[in-house]
């Protein structure tokens, strides 16, 4: 056992976890999932894809827990009115991933898990991979040096659409890899007529920008990528309120909150770990962001608050240092998914 998750253990056991559920009961827990592992192998990245194993366990996990779990809005109108109840629980969603529609959804039904897509919309008006991650990927299972993987994603994203996918199969029919993850859709974001199902079937689906933007360098196009996003989720399906976002890859900027609400929006999260208290800003929202190396001791850890004080303890030596997460996890997928 790992020395952070012997401490979280050890907290559990000796009664911090119960004083830790107590002092946090009125926080908002927020988790946070991107797409599904539908290759054969370890999921690519560390928090960009995990196996639908691995999130089957997590939402039984997240049942058992016994935690109330809230669609996003009502959470986040009761976070502000200070009246949610205790250890109140959203799941949410990143880009809107096709396996979100074909592995995840079909879990969280089960489940009965509500849950919060936040939709990222230029890819899913187009029948391409994402280029970037899916470069990124063939170069890590050919065993090629990242160093290469910026000179290809540039080549390939220079090209005109419509060549981008014979630029992707030739890449990897040359590193010697089979067709698997374009027959999976591995790659791909979900489709309009995914989207529309999903949000028929009861799938919240939210704001996300159109182009998956770095919000900390290109603050001077998010109003814009908030209205082409919002645009294209209007076209694509029935009458959403479109009025919560999601800093793609955690990127922030002062500035994002005024615009933000000049554009209708009431909440947005970011990837940094913790709680959210009553007092919270509405346009920081803090999420744990799950992943394939998160076990269950944290996962419980951080719906019981001890994860979130523990971590707020700077001073902690060693083992606790490691606990907070940054804005922009490792292996996460870069900011900006078009070249």
């Amino acid at each position: 056992m790992s020395p952070k998750r012997a401490i979280l253990s050890l907290a559990a056991a000796s009664g911090l976890a119960a004083l830790a559920r107590r002092a946090s009961r009125r926080h908002l827990r927020i988790l946070c999932y991107h797409g599904l592992w539908v290759l054969p192998g370890e999921p690519f990245g560390e928090c960009l894809f995990i196996t639908p194993e691995q999130f089957d366990a997590r939402m039984a996990r997240l049942r058992r827990a016994g935690v109330p779990l809230l669609g996003l809005g009502e959470a986040v109108r009761r976070l502000a009115k200070g009246d949610l109840p205790p250890r109140a629980t959203v799941v949410t969603i990143d880009d809107g991933w096709a396996s979100t529609h074909s592995h995840m959804l079909p879990i969280l039904e089960r489940h009965e898990v509500p849950a919060t897509l936040y939709s990222t919309t230029w890819y899913s008006e187009r029948d391409l991979p994402v280029v970037n991650v899916a470069v990124a990927w063939m170069l890590a299972a050919a065993g090629r040096p990242p160093t290469d993987c910026a000179q290809e994603i540039a080549r390939i994203e220079g090209l005109p659409e419509e060549q981008r996918l014979a630029a992707l199969r030739a890449l990897g029919a040359t590193l010697g890899l089979d067709e698997a993850w374009l027959e999976t859709c591995q790659f791909h974001l979900m489709r309009p007529d995914e989207l529309a199902d999903a949000q028929r079937r009861g799938l919240d689906i939210q704001l996300h920008t159109h182009r998956h933007i770095n919000v900390t360098s290109q603050i001077g196009r998010l109003g814009e990528e908030i209205d082409a996003n919002r645009a294209s989720l209007e076209a694509m399906l029935d009458g959403p309120i479109l009025e919560h976002f999601c800093y793609p890859s955690g990127t922030w900027h002062p500035d994002a909150a005024a615009i933000l609400a000049a554009k209708g929006v009431r909440s947005a999260t970011l990837v940094t770990e913790g709680l959210n208290a009553p007092d919270a800003d509405a346009y920081a929202l803090r999420r744990l962001l799950d992943g394939r190396h998160v076990g269950d001791v944290e996962f419980d850890a951080y719906l019981s608050g001890t994860l979130h004080y523990l971590s707020e303890l700077r001073g902690l030596a060693g083992a606790v240092r490691g606990l907070r997460r940054t804005e922009r996890p490792v292996g996460r997928a870069p900011a900006g998914y078009i070249g």
